[in-house]
């Protein structure tokens, strides 16, 4: 779960990143030992709890320290340097900031940086990761927009911008980046293209399968680590390790029991107790949802979520933001289930899926090229995911653009041949182009998996009877 931030781009600016970036990984790793010494023995001492925040007390004052040793490093120096000589000791100061969650003051050397030298891609493109953060989408926008013109085949840069630039009215290069994307997607990438850029958490969200949550007492804690407040989280997580009770734990164990022996009402029960008892308990909340969810109380299990998503889980944030989309959608709430699947891709950004269900949600809204941008992505990321070449294709045939539906159609055909849909669109889309002898080819062969679809489905009917009626036999009652 360790991440490595911007450490990457320092390495870019061929600079001492190992003397910051390990005293951070010190710190992350005792944050990942208090995370599971949570999840120890219900009736556990305290002791793991503790010894994992004395780490994390150390390994922070050896970060804070190699990070003084980097502005102590410049200090004086970059008054007197040669302009590019100076943006590169800012950048080097912006780095360190960035990586140590103190954005706004990385903002103040990253920008000074990119005055200084405009043409220096490391410091512009920090400063769009920063700003970005801090939801400055016009400033993120403008310095991947420099990026991109110092870079302009590449994905990443081209997707990052139209992330940052997907609420502006005015864009200028958003054409020439979706044509980025087009093109790389087009050609059937061979390997999976990152998209993500160098992460900014302390933590891979997306490294787990569900969500982990800290125990009620250390929610404000775990909210100040996720705001860099660093010192003032450790002095919370010390005050309730000292009254930390196993109770909560103790009470979700059973309940998993419960859930485990098929005893849901008991176990719905105790996990409206719990969250009562325990408001902060984002186990117990996110626990609540998924039995609310399986006995189809759709409103019941999003309130449920919604509660859990604010309760500052440690990783899975991700797991959560899915859920609340997907009941969102399901609900044609679209606007709201939008923001839920924007949320999870900021936080899995190398989920393919997780780009797919935004990308649906935006056709359903009716922005096209923002939904195309995402299938795009999902393409990139997971090129053997005929799913998303088959939607991008079928959204640029929508847009008038025959040509290159017909080659995203045929990345997708080519992945799986019984794509039905793919099948489909290509066939029209050759149809439009005039190449009348391929589109009879593709429709027929959409027939011939149209046709086997429905027999199956008609055998499965006719079993699905069957064994109705063997089963009303046994008991005539």
């Amino acid at each position: 779960m360790i991440r490595r931030a911007a450490a990457a781009v320092v390495c870019l600016l061929c600079l001492p990143a190992s003397s910051v970036a390990q005293p951070k990984d010190e710190f992350v790793r005792a944050l990942i030992d208090l995370s599971q010494a949570f999840n120890g023995e219900a009736r556990q001492d305290g002791s793991a709890v503790r010894a994992s925040l004395d780490a994390m007390a150390k390994g922070l004052a050896q970060w804070d320290a190699a990070v003084a040793r980097v502005e102590a490093g410049f200090k004086g120096a970059i008054t007197s340097a040669a302009p590019a000589e100076a943006a590169r000791m800012r950048a080097t100061l912006g780095a360190a900031y960035v990586d140590r969650g103190r954005l706004s003051e990385a903002l103040i050397h990253l920008d000074r940086a990119a005055t200084l030298d405009p043409s220096f891609v490391p410091a512009q493109f920090l400063r769009g990761l920063a700003h970005a953060r801090l939801n400055h989408a016009d400033a993120a926008a403008a310095a991947f927009a420099v990026v991109r013109r110092q870079d302009p085949a590449s994905p990443a840069i081209a997707y990052l911008y139209l992330r940052a630039a997907r609420g502006l009215a005015a864009a200028p290069d958003r054409a020439a980046s979706l044509d980025v994307l087009l093109k790389a997607a087009s050609a059937g990438p061979a390997q999976a293209v990152d998209l993500a850029g160098p992460p900014l958490d302390l933590l891979d969200d997306a490294s787990v399968d569900a969500p982990l949550f800290a125990p009620a007492a250390y929610v404000a804690g775990f909210r100040l680590l996720a705001e860099a407040k660093y010192p003032e989280a450790l002095a919370s997580l010390r005050a309730a390790a000292a009254v930390d009770t196993a109770d909560e734990r103790g009470r979700i164990a059973k309940a998993d029991a419960l859930v485990e022996a098929r005893q849901f009402e008991p176990a719905h029960a105790l996990l409206t107790d719990t969250v009562r008892r325990y408001p902060s308990s984002g186990q117990a909340y996110w626990r609540l949802g998924r039995l609310n969810e399986d006995g189809a109380d759709l409103p019941a299990a999003l309130k449920a979520y919604e509660a859990a998503a604010r309760l500052a889980p440690v990783a899975g944030a991700s797991v959560v933001y899915a859920a609340i989309g997907r009941l969102q959608h399901s609900a044609l709430h679209l606007a709201a289930a939008a923001t839920a699947y924007e949320r999870r891709v900021t936080l899995a950004p190398r989920s393919a899926q997780a780009h797919l269900d935004l990308a649906t949600v935006y056709q359903a809204q009716d922005r096209l090229e923002a939904a195309l941008v995402e299938d795009l992505a999902a393409a990139l990321i997971d090129p053997t995911s005929a799913n998303a070449f088959a939607s991008a294709g079928q959204l640029r045939a929508d847009q008038g653009d025959d040509a290159g539906a017909i080659a995203l159609l045929r990345v997708a055909v080519r992945l799986d041949a019984n794509h039905g849909a793919a099948r489909y669109a290509l066939g029209r889309a050759l149809l439009r182009a005039g190449r009348a002898d391929e589109s009879r080819e593709q429709l027929a062969a959409f027939e011939r998996i149209q046709k086997a679809e429905m027999d199956a489905q008609r055998q499965r009917f006719e079993e699905n009877a069957r064994a109705l009626e063997r089963a009303v036999l046994k008991d005539p009652k």
